[in-house]
């Protein structure tokens, strides 16, 4: 039977693979944030920020806009998903936006009356922003159907007339580009000019040094937040006491995935999906639980296992099949 550490464990372990424990500071999203910070303050109205799936886009998006305020002051942020819903009509479109942002009267109305109440929301909060703005984060924007960037064009125009700015980020897969490639080629400039012109191609962790970085950062994070324990100590709190550092497994840890990649047969450069980074940093905790004391010592298996354990494998197999076609 499961003991009650255990059972805090397993929790904090799902909930941190799925991204809703904490948000860690890459050198991806450091620069990211770099980014963001650029097109908000010279004026831009939209971005793409693309990649293949399980890189760690939707985090680190969210750790961005979390950061932004420290720099460039708060400003609206809504996040929304983008799964296939039904939100094909304008009407079930707005309410989705509105129920985003748990507006009270998301479900009641035409969908004029959603529209101009969503209107409403965004201008009335972003003309008390510094940057006069804000920013619609769509995630797995490639899911978007033509006619919503009609819409969104109209809630951009409407908040023009206000004096105040809209900033569509659309986040998702590499069939962003695409579609913006489509935009231009069925002349809808003003679409692919208001939101499409700035984009950043997402990437894993790419180097020992990026993944070395990466541990350090979860080797400082203090969790749960405002106990003053440090993340790994939920794991091997004597390991940790007695001063074990997780970026020490940096080089070992590197050294298998790029092993992995090379025996995959894989052209390009190294790439490591956040997804599986963390899957593998979690099931090598979780390895030594059991073998927790100071001076602790993670062996080659235990690494080797647990990123076999992640998936990593698999997804590579996937690349691969994918660049032969």
């Amino acid at each position: 039977m499961l003991d009650s550490l255990s059972i805090e464990r397993t929790k904090l372990s799902t909930r941190l693979i799925a991204g809703r424990a904490f948000l860690i500071k890459t050198p991806q999203s450091a620069y990211y944030l770099k980014q963001m910070k650029n097109w908000l303050t010279t004026g831009s109205q939209g971005a793409l920020v693309y990649g293949r799936p399980r890189l760690g886009k939707t985090s680190a998006t969210r750790w961005t806009l979390r950061m932004l305020p420290e720099l460039i002051g708060s400003f609206p942020s809504v996040e929304i998903p983008v799964r296939g819903q039904n939100i094909a009509s304008e009407r079930a479109f707005f309410q989705h936006l509105l129920r985003c942002v748990k507006h009270r009267h998301a479900m009641v109305g035409t969908a004029g009356d959603k529209r101009d109440r969503f209107s409403e929301f965004l201008i009335s909060r972003a003309l008390r922003s510094p940057i006069n703005g804000a920013v619609l984060f769509f995630d797995e924007a490639q899911l978007l159907q033509d006619r919503q960037y009609d819409w969104l064009l109209n809630i951009s125009n409407e908040l023009d007339k206000n004096g105040c700015r809209l900033f569509c980020l659309l986040v998702g897969q590499s069939e962003l580009t695409r579609t913006k490639t489509r935009f231009i080629d069925d002349g809808k400039e003003q679409i692919v000019g208001r939101f499409m012109v700035r984009e950043l191609e997402f990437s894993g962790i790419r180097t020992q040094e990026d993944l070395v970085s990466t541990l350090n950062e979860f080797h400082k994070t203090i969790y749960p937040i405002g106990s003053g324990q440090l993340f790994a100590e939920n794991f091997i709190p004597l390991a940790i006491k007695g001063g074990f550092d997780l970026a020490s497994i940096g080089p070992a840890m590197w050294q298998s995935f790029e092993d992995l990649w090379i025996n995959a047969g894989l052209e390009d450069k190294v790439t490591v999906p956040m997804h599986y980074f963390t899957a593998a940093l979690i099931g090598v905790l979780n390895s030594l639980v059991s073998k927790d004391k100071e001076g602790c010592d993670v062996s080659h298996d235990i690494i080797q296992k647990s990123i076999t354990a992640s998936g990593y494998i698999e997804s590579l197999k996937i690349l691969k099949a994918r660049t032969r076609n």
